[in-house]
């Protein structure tokens, strides 16, 4: 990999400079976006209700909850 950035700098003096950082931070960077899963966080709603058969609500520390096991997406608090 780095003889190909040193011939691709010598053949193009202006890229010199970004030849070889550029593949550095892509390579970074695909490897952090490797390791980063998505993960939804709650809707906070002054009014909760289940939005599939799948919803479930759960009380906790005076707060409700809406679950759901089939879509992330329709996670709630009250409050």
């Amino acid at each position: 990999m780095f003889r190909i950035a040193a011939a691709v700098s010598r053949s193009l003096p202006s890229l010199r400079v970004s030849a070889k950082p550029l593949a550095v931070c892509n390579s970074v960077f695909a490897s952090t976006t490797q390791l980063l899963s998505p993960i939804r966080t709650f809707k906070t709603k002054s009014a909760v209700k289940k939005m599939c058969p799948d919803c479930y609500l759960v009380k906790r520390k005076g707060r409700v909850f809406v679950y759901c096991k089939s879509n992330g997406k329709h996670k709630q608090r009250q409050g």
